[in-house]
């Protein structure tokens, strides 16, 4: 039995993410194993080179 609210939160989103896995599974997709988390500073940056105008 979950009793505090960190052990709940936890729970939720172990669950929520082995759901979504089994969903993409019965969608037919498959998902690599293992995927990296970029930063936020990581993802400005790559977006920004595309947002920057030619002359």
């Amino acid at each position: 039995m979950l009793r505090t609210t960190e052990q709940k939160k936890i729970y939720i989103q172990a669950t929520r993410a082995q759901n979504y896995k089994a969903c993409l599974r019965l969608e037919g997709i498959t998902a690599a194993a293992q995927t990296t988390q970029q930063s936020k500073a990581e993802i400005l940056q790559k977006y920004n080179k595309f947002s920057q105008p030619e002359y």
